[in-house]
């Protein structure tokens, strides 16, 4: 399904209807602020292969933010440089005022939620919570097991094995046994990937309510762009080992720097083209099925550039009829998607193109017709530099 980004994410639902000061009341749990954490020019190899190159970035005390990337772009690298799993070849990883690069991953302080959970099978759900819980008097541990049960809605479940819960509880299980010892961070690692749509889209929204009553940092790794939209306050979009964009789910979903975070966050069809004019107020854009479109901008490229357009779905308009500025384009299919149809389109040299529209009730794909006539919404659309091509 392309993303239209006009649904509102967990995180926003989230905090439109948890409060905070009110639920941590309710459950009895200490509130604490996470740290902030900065990794400054981060760089690793493996074997002298780099494994990420100059990582910069940072993340707000008490916010969410998400390493989203392909597989092998260096997310779950970082991950464990930021565990303390994985000393850096160079630069610094700081949480709060402590530089703790060099400081092992059990005095960082900081929990770990990993794919697969990582649940004891021999132990309860209440013995899986309390195992980190060192130090503490029996009845100390007690009270915070019982505390970190009621947070996650578990009490019901506290003797009960982890064969015996479902996917989501266990889950939550592995989220309470990580928070137990009062981390100042906490780390999930692709934490939805096992669950069913369904369920992953009940436990986002579980997941950011926790994490808004505690105040915890949170870091989240993910490849899934839309499951990082849906909870993180921060995207850190990865390729090829380097930091390609950061920002809100907003800021790159509308304003991406580059092809790769526009085809990434979000679908996008991309057009190749060559500008036609530069300077001035406007530009044109020659594309590769002969067809020439419109600019009220001046798109940023000298005349004869190559390019690459890129549309989102929602910015692909379908005419019925031949129209200025319109190319012609077979429809292959069309797919129902709650109240919209998403079509799937291929233009005259065969680029693929998507589109939505929306969906006429009573009104079969078969009757639909086999060609539309696409206009593209240039206000909307990006203009990059074209690919590079190697032989």
């Amino acid at each position: 399904m392309p993303n239209l980004g006009s649904i509102m994410s967990w995180r926003e639902i989230a905090s439109t209807h948890v409060s905070p000061v009110s639920i941590a009341v309710q459950s009895n749990v200490s509130v604490r602020i996470g740290e902030s954490l900065a990794v400054r020019h981060v760089s690793h190899a493996y074997d002298a292969a780099p494994a990420v190159s100059e990582v910069d970035f940072a993340v707000a005390a008490g916010s969410i933010a998400a390493i989203l990337g392909p597989s092998g772009c260096g997310k779950s690298t970082m991950l464990r440089i930021i565990a303390g799993l994985i000393r850096p070849t160079a630069g610094t990883v700081n949480l709060g005022t402590r530089d703790v690069t060099a400081v092992s991953a059990r005095a960082r302080r900081i929990g770990m939620v990993f794919q697969n959970y990582a649940l004891f099978p021999h132990m309860t759900v209440r013995e899986n919570i309390g195992y980190g819980l060192s130090g503490l008097s029996r009845s100390a541990k007690r009270a915070r097991v019982e505390q970190l049960l009621a947070l996650v809605r578990l009490e019901a479940f506290a003797d009960r094995l982890p064969r015996q819960l479902s996917g989501g509880q266990q889950q939550r299980v592995a989220v309470a046994r990580a928070l137990a010892p009062r981390p100042v961070l906490l780390l999930l690692d692709e934490p939805f990937a096992a669950l069913d749509r369904a369920l992953r889209a009940d436990m986002q929204f579980e997941f950011v309510r926790l994490q808004r009553e505690l105040g915890i940092t949170t870091i989240l790794v993910t490849h899934d762009q839309e499951e990082a939209q849906a909870v993180a306050d921060t995207l850190i979009v990865m390729n090829a080992g380097r930091v390609e964009q950061i920002g809100s789910p907003a800021d790159l979903y509308d304003r991406p720097s580059s092809l790769f975070v526009n085809t990434f966050v979000g679908h996008a069809s991309v057009l190749g083209a060559t500008v036609l004019s530069d300077g001035g107020a406007a530009s044109r854009l020659l594309l590769d099925t002969g067809d020439t479109i419109a600019f009220a901008r001046d798109v940023g490229f000298l005349h004869g550039t190559r390019v690459a357009l890129a549309a989102r779905p929602e910015h692909v308009m379908l005419h019925a009829a031949p129209m200025p500025g319109a190319v012609r384009a077979r429809r292959i299919l069309s797919v129902p998607h709650g109240p919209l149809l998403v079509h799937d389109l291929v233009l005259a040299d065969g680029t693929p193109v998507k589109a939505v529209a929306p969906r006429t009730p009573d009104v079969a794909s078969a009757d639909l017709p086999a060609e539309f006539f696409v206009v593209f919404l240039t206000e909307r659309c990006r203009v990059f530099p074209a690919p590079s091509t190697t032989s």
